[in-house]
């Protein structure tokens, strides 16, 4: 095949939104899968294979929300008023928990697996959980406010 045959595809800025977004919504739906796994399903096995999966997801959103970040730079709100504030009042919560939930992440990951404290795991992730569900569910918003108002 000759060079000029070649296609080249653009992944544009809201396609690599989506992706991100989805990937964010499905750690959302993995953590909550986890947690029943643990807490009702009482399979330890299927907890953490959930637990890493909804990790991955989120390593995976953040790959694609930097490389979003880098091609196209920030997309502004274009809202006005209410809606402004609502923005705002979503996103700087979000934003800052955001920060906070890989350094927890990665701790209960070594609690967990390499420590085996599952007592400080339980109780790190009785504040985790709920932070984490909060960005999975204020990115969705956040998204959702930008590109669909």
């Amino acid at each position: 095949m000759a060079w000029s045959a070649l296609e080249v595809t653009v992944v544009t800025q809201e396609g690599l939104t989506l992706v991100s977004t989805t990937c964010i919504v499905a750690s959302g739906i993995t953590l909550l899968v986890g947690w029943y796994f643990i807490r009702w399903g009482r399979s330890m096995r299927r907890h953490r294979a959930a637990m890493l999966a909804a990790t991955a997801f989120a390593g995976l959103f953040l790959v694609t929300y930097v490389t979003r970040w880098s091609l196209y730079g920030s997309k502004h709100f274009e809202g006005t008023g209410v809606w402004r504030t609502i923005f705002f009042a979503n996103l700087v919560p979000h934003v800052i928990l955001a920060i906070v939930v890989g350094p927890l992440a990665a701790r209960l990951i070594y609690l967990a697996a390499v420590r085996s404290d599952f007592v400080a795991h339980r109780r790190l992730a009785r504040v985790t959980l709920p932070i984490w569900l909060y960005v999975a569910a204020s990115g969705w918003l956040v998204y959702y406010m930008l590109y669909r108002m």
